[in-house]
């Protein structure tokens, strides 16, 4: 008897304990939301990463000076209190700060960390990835602790847009050169979030940071967790175990839009998803490439808009000009540069050639899209009686091997255009500073595309980016293969105020509990 009342006593004690404990983690899931990833971020240091998820991690721990709005048409101070203030003749950019900010360390946020910032991305030690972004700058002086005078080469027609961008954002100096940001930014930022935990490729887990200057986030932990694609995503949403999710795909919209207590949200945004070929026979596999009518029949060749209409439908659109309508700096003369879809003149150019049985070696990530995409071009160009040799490898590997020579001919890229301008499509992906992955280095190209930064004059910038456009365009260097809409699901039994914004990025602190 005596053994049989301790069963039930210790029996007792932990049904006691398992209740109490089901209690906390369900008061604690309110405010935890677990979020679904189907590629892996690459790192978490926001100056020396430039994809997707890590953006999307790293977006909720670290600040920039200045904020796209929601909608895309305009920017707003953040870590900056203000615009900033140009003189006379636009070659000096005064930038004041915010007050009362600091780094999750507990540390103050000052002008040092904005020079700092400025230092790193211009040396070409450092390893970030979008040193364009300060190329402007020419020298800066720190005036006080929340003031810094910014001296320019030349009038920078997309400065404030720059330094929106992520890869601007602000860390902690005496941490970023103290340990590895990549794998552990503990209090590296200013944002409303802090890391807490991760396992490498698996699952990454922030916490609220309570001393945030913007007030205290809804939303107390957020938990981003890797999964092997979007069926096992929507699965998960499907029994509840997680809250969010970006990458709805056409295929499954219908399923996800049933799920009870979710809602999708089916949105344009100013992302674009391309196709790059190499043009030289010191970067491309196959000595073609170097010839424009070889890269002419290739473009041609392939009808994306087909594609859209039978893979995607309504989640997507297509504009013929790498710099799409949503941009700053876009005219509808853009839609008539390049190569559109022409079966019969690719056909003839590969025949008269004598180009039937080529082979060409086209280089993708194992992402779904990038898969199915790849697949479509293959058959597609055997039409012409080209053959597409696909080369596909994991996010992180495709993203640093595409900037190798003789790696592959042509490849499939995307760029979410954070900036909101065109200058910053042609700039970062095609310049021959910056563009390491397509290699166009076309000195023409790049006055052009210098030309339409160097002013603030609207219609100036557009004319230099047209030229830009058309010169790119007409080497069939690029095409546009699809605009896809930001399509994501949340719990909203949990959940409001979950937005993407034009670039279709997200900010957990602006998430709010439906109880509320």
């Amino acid at each position: 008897m005596k053994k049989i009342l301790c069963v039930l006593i210790v029996m007792s004690m932990f049904m006691l304990s398992a209740c109490s404990s089901e209690e906390e983690g369900g008061a604690s899931d309110a405010t935890t939301m677990y979020v679904e990833m189907t590629t892996a971020p690459v790192g978490m240091h926001p100056l020396k990463t430039n994809d997707s998820p890590s953006t999307a991690v790293n977006g909720q721990i670290f600040e920039t000076l200045y904020d796209r709005s929601e909608d895309g048409t305009s920017y707003e101070p953040n870590l900056a209190s203000e615009l900033p203030v140009f003189s006379e003749d636009g070659l000096t950019a005064t930038i004041k700060l915010r007050e009362g900010v600091k780094f999750q360390d507990g540390s103050a946020f000052t002008a040092d960390d904005v020079a700092y910032m400025i230092d790193s991305l211009k040396d070409p030690d450092y390893g970030s990835m979008r040193p364009s972004i300060v190329e402007s700058i020419d020298s800066y002086e720190i005036v006080d602790d929340l003031t810094i005078d910014l001296h320019l080469k030349y009038v920078d027609g997309v400065l404030v847009a720059k330094l929106a961008h992520e890869n601007s954002c602000i860390v902690n100096p005496e941490l970023d050169e103290s340990k590895d940001l990549m794998v552990d930014p503990s209090g590296a930022g200013t944002g409303p979030y802090e890391f807490s935990s991760a396992v490498s490729g698996s699952s990454y887990v922030l916490v609220a940071n309570d001393e945030y200057w913007g007030g205290e986030p809804a939303v107390k932990t957020v938990q981003f967790d890797v999964v092997a694609d979007e069926s096992t995503a929507l699965a998960r949403l499907q029994t509840g175990e997680a809250d969010f999710f970006t990458g709805i795909s056409a295929n499954t919209l219908s399923t996800a839009s049933e799920i009870e207590g979710y809602t999708v949200v089916n949105k344009e945004n100013s992302s674009i998803n391309y196709l790059a070929l190499r043009s030289s026979e010191d970067t491309a596999i196959n000595p073609l490439m170097a010839n424009l009518e070889f890269r002419k029949a290739i473009i041609e060749a392939i009808d994306f808009d087909t594609y859209i209409d039978t893979m995607l439908g309504d989640i997507a659109s297509r504009s013929q000009s790498i710099v799409g309508p949503t941009l700053v700096g876009y005219t509808e003369a853009m839609e008539d540069a390049g190569y559109k879809y022409d079966f019969e003149d690719a056909q003839k150019i590969v025949e008269d050639n004598g180009w039937e049985g080529e082979t060409i070696t086209l280089y993708t990530s194992t992402t779904k899209a990038h898969q199915d995409m790849a697949v479509y071009i293959q058959s597609e160009l055997a039409k012409v009686g080209l053959n597409v040799e696909i080369v596909q490898e994991e996010w992180a590997s495709y993203l640093n091997n595409a900037r190798e020579d003789k790696k592959l001919d042509m490849s499939l890229f995307s760029w979410a255009n954070v900036t909101g301008d065109g200058q910053q499509m042609l700039e970062p992906n095609f310049s021959t500073a910056n563009g390491k992955r397509v290699k166009y280095n076309n000195a023409e190209f790049d006055a052009l595309v210098e030309e339409s930064v160097m002013t603030t004059d609207l219609k100036e910038r557009e004319e230099a980016m047209l030229k830009a456009v058309e010169k790119i365009q007409g080497d069939a260097i690029t095409t546009p293969t699809y605009s896809q809409n930001s399509i994501y699901i949340y719990n909203s039994k949990k959940f409001d105020n979950v937005i993407l914004d034009a670039a279709a990025q997200y900010n957990i602190f602006d998430v709010k509990l439906a109880s509320e």
